[in-house]
């Protein structure tokens, strides 16, 4: 009765141990892929590339427009803050 259960255990044990490795062995799939490389086309010139890449920070640099009237006020209940 005793070599049974230490058959056991050594087949628990085994598959246990097949089994981290399986799992240790696989890629990584909880990473985010990267994006394809792409090469930098050479008639392109490099000051454009930079345009390109910060336009959409271009509208963050306008003036803004008056506050409205929904706007915060300058103080309550005439406190002079």
């Amino acid at each position: 009765m005793a070599s049974s259960s230490s058959a056991r255990s050594s087949r628990v044990a085994t598959c246990l141990v097949l089994l981290l490795l399986v799992v240790s062995l696989r890629e990584a799939s909880a990473a985010r892929p990267l994006p394809p490389a792409v090469d930098m086309p050479s008639e392109v010139p490099k000051d454009q590339v930079i345009v390109d890449k910060y336009a959409p920070l271009l509208l963050a640099m306008l003036p803004r427009g008056p506050v409205t009237p929904s706007g915060p006020s300058g103080g309550t209940n005439e406190a002079g803050n």
